[in-house]
């Protein structure tokens, strides 16, 4: 969608939603998006807890040896019924105040696609109307029994914030479930927010503290999900009402780009990055450029050279980039094309060969190696197959579109349209192979509109210039001899003298994914304090310290998208490159891709989930933050700053995997996989009030409980993805009893 929509704010376009009404919409789909899918990552997390062994805590590592201790198998297996029954209860206490939600969320979204007219409005007439029938009149049925309350009508929005207030307050029964089955003093329970000085965290066991704080830490988990889905859609309602009351969807318009689109549109044409940021996401100060790229210049130092001190020396510099053009691989692409063109053209040039260049129309396979070029010799094995494939198909098609009627131009002309209207089909089933379908269409169209236009001047006039006449059979025979010239041509000039393959593109992108992660991360955890201490501002201000960390989020979550569909579609070009030696390790790099793609997925839900602590955030109104829970964020905010949590490490081992994916070079020694978060151990030994039990039922540590999630699931996929690449680089050993151990291991073999 976001790339959809780049291209979507640079056209000209006769419609009603305007650009910066497709760039809301685009900003509160993913608003929407993101607590779904932390709801979709739900069963991951459970897994993971299941590793762990149970209802073990993400934030304690408990001794085996402690484990162990315990003499009575039967306690034990009832102490772990106890718990499962306990978050049974819990669980099921939340059942129906979540299906009334989700029921209003999906409310929300038909009341949005009525209103941005997605969707036909009861009683709408005409082609969609009649197409989609049987959705138009359910809608007529239940807006007529429901009056001005259902989706599609001017109080809905408000409806709709109503079931979103009644389910933040029925989702404290299921909290009170969990408090009634014992995990709360009985002395709490009656008052709740009294002050006391050991807390009530302390006056359990180590072991239930820790176990009852897992099941505390989903419970709240799955309701902040929830809810933040259910304000999300609630956001978009409101923006389609406040359209369509502007008259926005009442006419048509010509929507044009506007200059300062335009201007960015053009400074994209000079940009030499591997992949190009969209205009919005463009870095606007030298701020973001550093934020962005983790660096103060686009590109990395020049090592080599100092500085340049004078017009000499700077000239010098200049001289070097354009030299640094002269050896990229835009300039060796193009020298490659142009010799594939000139090995087919060249016969034009030579007097004794002119005559039958023409004659035979071999212009069609100079536009065909001139075309048929493609960067890596992957995309380039999927393209000459289809042009080779689409080109025996169009043969046959052209047989049947002449000869069924005997050429006769009207019958031609009718199967001609059939034909087009059956391939239209395979164009829109299957748009990936647009290549074969269009070298279908074009041999169709040069081969059969030059027999009707032979039949219409005859041939006399049709071989005044010089060519030979074909029969209808040779014509396309031809045609497609020329394919298969130009194609092969092509062919050699991109294997030799070496082929420039997909998988170093792959390896490449891969390797700035993680290094764009790593930055990413590190932008994350500066917002979360920013939001903890009030110091964000309001993210409207282009002044303010969270504008320019929420532009440089989204520069960067977009950037990362936009190089994992990249490197996706390198992995499915492996299929077509040949390979010489060994197989490539497809599987190996799928895996990385997968364990990237969750990466950034719980890191951007990471920053999502934490606008219930920003004071001026999109969502903040729906958050109430008193006086109380102020004091509470800053306090948090404070520990969090002394702990310096994982937040380091995990960029630095970002950055490490990066570079040794990049070079090819293994890993200097084992990285030690992270250990478990501990961040609720930390922050309870420098106050053990802080994560009082007593504050379950505020959104703050509600927010706090889905941070302490998602982080340790960071710190676990980071450990996962490390061990991947580890197996794919290999490790540098540097202990010679184990390098001998492991030689003489080899040999034995």
């Amino acid at each position: 969608m976001h790339e959809e929509l780049v291209m979507a704010k640079r056209e000209i376009a006769w419609g009603k939603l305007r650009t910066q009404d497709l760039d809301a919409i685009s900003d509160l789909c993913r608003r929407i998006l993101m607590p779904v899918g932390g709801m979709s990552h739900l069963p991951d997390i459970l897994k993971r807890v299941e590793e762990n062994g149970g209802w073990v805590p993400f934030d304690t590592q408990v001794e085996q040896k402690q484990v162990s201790e315990s003499n009575d198998p039967a306690g034990k297996a009832k102490s772990f019924q106890e718990y499962d029954r306990i978050w049974q209860n819990a669980v099921g206490c939340l059942v129906e105040p979540a299906s009334d939600l989700v029921k209003a969320v999906n409310d929300g979204l038909e009341h949005a696609g009525l209103q941005m007219e997605l969707i036909p409005r009861p009683g709408a007439k005409g082609f969609i109307r009649r197409m989609l029938g049987t959705r138009g009149n359910k809608l007529a049925d239940t807006e007529s029994k429901g009056g001005g309350n259902e989706p599609g009508s001017p109080e809905f929005s408000k409806v709709l914030e109503e079931k979103i207030n009644n389910f933040s307050k029925d989702r404290v029964a299921s909290l009170n479930a969990w408090v009634d089955n014992g995990r709360l003093p009985a002395d709490l329970k009656t008052d709740p927010h009294r002050s006391n000085e050991s807390g009530a965290d302390e006056r359990l066991s180590p072991e239930i503290l820790h176990r009852d704080r897992q099941q505390l830490y989903l419970l709240l988990y799955i309701q902040q999900m929830l809810y933040s889905a259910g304000i999300s859609v609630l956001e978009l309602c409101k923006f389609t009402d406040e359209i369509v009351a502007k008259g926005v969807m009442t006419r048509n318009r010509l929507i044009v780009p506007s200059f300062r689109r335009a201007y960015k549109w053009l400074l994209s044409i000079f940009d030499t990055a591997d992949q190009a940021l969209a205009d919005d996401d463009r870095p606007g100060s030298k701020k973001e450029v550093t934020l962005v790229f983790g660096q103060s210049t686009r590109q990395t130092r020049d090592i080599e050279h100092l500085p340049p001190t004078n017009a000499y020396e700077r000239f010098g510099v200049k001289i070097q980039r354009f030299q640094g053009f002269l050896k990229g691989p835009e300039f060796s692409f193009g020298f490659r094309s142009a010799c594939a063109t000139m090995s087919c053209a060249i016969i034009a040039f030579l007097e004794p060969t002119q005559t039958l260049f023409i004659h035979y129309r071999l212009i069609w396979s100079v536009i065909i190696a001139a075309i048929g070029a493609n960067m890596s010799a992957g995309q380039s094995g999927v393209s000459y197959s289809l042009r080779i494939l689409g080109s025996f198909a169009a043969l046959i098609i052209c047989y049947l579109v002449w000869y069924i009627p005997d050429g006769h131009t009207a019958g031609v002309i009718v199967l001609m349209w059939f034909a087009a209207f059956l391939q239209m089909y395979f164009l829109i089933r299957w748009p990936r192979y647009i290549i074969g379908w269009l070298v279908v269409f074009i041999t169709e169209v040069l081969s059969i509109g030059y027999e009707t236009q032979v039949n219409k001047i005859g041939v006399e006039a049709a071989t005044s210039s010089g060519v030979i006449y074909y029969k209808p059979y040779s014509v396309v025979a031809v045609r497609v001899a020329c394919v298969l010239w130009g194609t092969c041509a092509s062919m050699f000039f991109t294997y030799l003298p070496y082929p420039i393959t997909a998988r170093g593109i792959l390896r490449r992108n891969m390797a700035a994914i993680m290094h764009l992660v790593g930055n990413y991360h590190t932008v994350v955890h500066t917002t979360l304090k920013a939001r903890l201490r009030g110091t964000e501002g309001d993210v409207a201000d282009k002044k303010s310290q969270g504008h320019l960390l929420s532009r440089t989020r989204r520069a960067m979550f977009n950037k990362t998208m936009v190089l994992n569909s990249s490197v996706k579609h390198n992995v499915y070009l492996q299929k077509y490159e040949p390979t010489l030696g060994g197989k490539f390790p497809v599987v190996i790099f799928s895996d990385i891709i997968s364990q990237l793609g969750m990466l950034l997925d719980y890191i951007a839900l990471l920053s999502y989930s934490t606008q219930a602590w920003s004071l001026h955030g999109p969502h903040s109104q729906y958050y109430h933050t008193s006086t109380r829970t102020r004091e509470w964020m800053e306090d948090l905010a404070s520990l969090l700053t002394s702990t310096n949590v994982l937040e380091e490490r995990i960029t630095v081992v970002l950055y490490q995997l990066s570079g040794a994916v990049a070079t090819g070079q293994p890993l200097p020694r084992r990285i030690e996989p992270g250990k478990l978060y501990q961040l609720s151990k930390r922050l309870s030994q420098l106050d053990p009030a802080i994560l009082d039990i007593r504050h379950i039922q505020d959104l703050g540590y509600s927010t706090y409980a889905v941070v302490e999630m998602i982080s340790n699931m960071i710190n676990h996929r980071v450990n996962v993805l490390t061990q991947s690449i580890e197996n794919l680089v290999g490790i540098t050993y540097f202990d010679v009893d184990k390098m001998y151990s492991m030689e003489h291991g080899e040999v034995e073999e």
